[in-house]
Parts: structure tokens; sequence; C-alpha cells
């Protein structure tokens, strides 16, 4: 009786044992949550466009070097280089076009002196947040000129006087021109730039007063050449957004 009671046991326990004897693997802890990836750094422009809002207002101040050609009084074409200054207003309505509005003037005391009021557009191919900025200018200027020139005449030689004698005169006049300018701009700070451009000024002059020994009529015309190169510092308002303010990526 014992051994049928122990041998019907040893058949009833076998399945259970060979079961057990399959190990699972583990899938992973119960509870556990996987880790995320971390995120890739954030590119500079982008950080950097996320840190500031720009105004769309800004100023510039610059120092002026102009080659001015205008033609004599005696005929040909007379060349002067005169220092001057200027200021900037900028108002940016794109990511790459702005409208300007410059004033500059020579510096007084030379022989020619030239001051301008200029109103035109100024185009960046790149965004604003590039530390280097190429743009291009295109404006139309109203020009007030003064020179002074002296001419030879005959009457003037006396007896006894050097061969050659020359008369001094001064001449002012006005006129509306073109400018077109290529230039560069560096971003120092987030507000301050440092920029240069080469431009080029083609004014159509009229005489309106005259003054000297050798008087030129009013109304007389002529075509004033100026080119220019410019220095200057660029200030524009920039506000820190804090990490609330910043747009959701």
């Amino acid at each position: 009786m014992r051994i049928r009671t122990f041998a019907l046991i040893a058949l009833l326990a076998l399945p259970t044992a060979s079961s057990a004897q399959r190990i699972r693997l583990p899938r992973g802890g119960r509870g556990a949550t996987p880790q995320p990836a971390p995120f890739p750094p954030e590119a500079g422009p982008v950080s950097r466009a996320l840190a500031y809002k720009r105004s769309r207002w800004s100023a510039e101040g610059y120092t002026l070097i102009t080659s001015l050609q205008l033609p004599s009084v005696g005929g040909g074409v007379t060349r002067y280089t005169t220092p001057g200054a200027g200021t900037r207003a900028d108002y940016r309505y794109t990511e790459h076009w702005s409208a300007t509005v410059d004033l500059t003037a020579s510096l007084p005391g030379t022989p020619t002196t030239a001051e301008t009021a200029e109103v035109g557009t100024r185009f960046s191919p790149l965004p604003w947040d590039r530390d280097l900025r190429p743009f291009f200018d295109v404006r139309v200027a109203y020009v007030h000129a003064y020179d002074a020139f002296s001419t030879q005449t005959a009457a003037s030689i006396v007896a006894g006087a050097p061969g050659r004698q020359f008369v001094e005169g001064t001449r002012y006049s006005r006129g509306m021109g073109s400018v077109g300018g290529l230039g560069v701009e560096y971003s120092l700070t987030p507000s301050f730039a440092l920029t240069t451009e080469f431009s080029a000024l083609r004014s159509r002059m009229t005489t309106y007063r005259s003054a000297g020994p050798a008087i030129i009529p009013s109304g007389s015309n002529f075509w004033m050449t100026s080119f220019r190169y410019t220095l200057g510092l660029k200030f524009n308002p920039v506000r820190a957004l804090h990490a609330t303010q910043k747009p959701a990526s």
C-alpha cells in the first residue's frame, strides 16, 4: 500500500519539477523606467536668438574720409580729400531689409566741405544673429557743398609782376544725388557692432552763390563725384530674456 502511495506522489511531482527547471531571463526589474536619451547641445546662433530680443531700432556714429572730384573754374577736374563724420538711424522691418537715414558733414576749415542728408535702404543677406554680416546700401541724397578755388586772370598781371597770377574765389552749391555702398558689420557685444563701408555718391549740383574776383554765375550746373570710406560704431538696444520668456522648442 505504501509503495503505491509513494509512486503516485512521484508521478504527480515530476511535471512540476521539470517546469521549475526552465529559467526565464529577466526583462528589467519591476517598476524600472528606462532613462531618456540626452538632448543634443543647442546650436550657438539658436541659443543667442533665444537668449536676447533685439530692438528694430539702431543708431550709428562713424568717421568719414571723402575724396571729392568736381570741375575747376578754369577747366579740368579738381580733387580734394577731406575728413568728416556722420550719424545713421536704422529701422529693421524684416530679417534682411531696413530703412536708413544718414546725416554727414565734412570738417570745417578745409578748401572743400560737403554736407548731406540721405534716405535709403540696407540689405543684409545673412540673419542679424550672425557675428559677421555684409550689407549693401542704396540711398538718395541732398548735398550742400562749399569749395574754394583759384583761377588765372590776365587782368591781374601788372608790370614787373610774375608771369602767372591767380585770384581766389568761393562757390556755394546744392543738388540731389544717389549713393551706393558695400560694407560689413561685426558684432562686438549683443548691443554694439563695428561697421565699415565703401560708398560712392554722384550728384548734380547747381551754384547759387559765389564770391571773389572770379564770379561764377548763379544757376551754373556741374557734376560732383564723392568716394567715401567710413568706420563706425553701431548701437542696438538688446533685452535679455528670462528662461520663462523663451519660446518653447
